[in-house]
């Protein structure tokens, strides 16, 4: 299988999933709840790194300057 079948197949089961889960118990619905809440959250944390490193105007680490007391 090749990457596009391998995520269409993985997409299929999660629809099927998502299509019987009134019928859930509460521990599945609480569960698929939680792993939701981790995948928005991890997506989160990359936006905001994104955002931070590249739309930050400020200069990044810079090397310190050291001058020797008398000239060589």
């Amino acid at each position: 299988m090749d990457v596009k079948e391998e995520m269409l197949d993985i997409l299929q089961k999660m629809w099927t999933k998502l299509q019987g889960l009134p019928q859930a118990s509460s521990l599945e619905v609480g569960a698929f709840f939680v792993l939701i809440l981790f995948v928005a959250t991890f997506l989160f944390m990359i936006v905001l790194s994104c955002v931070h490193c590249c739309c930050c105007g400020k200069p990044k680490y810079q090397a310190s300057r050291v001058q020797p007391l008398q000239p060589v």
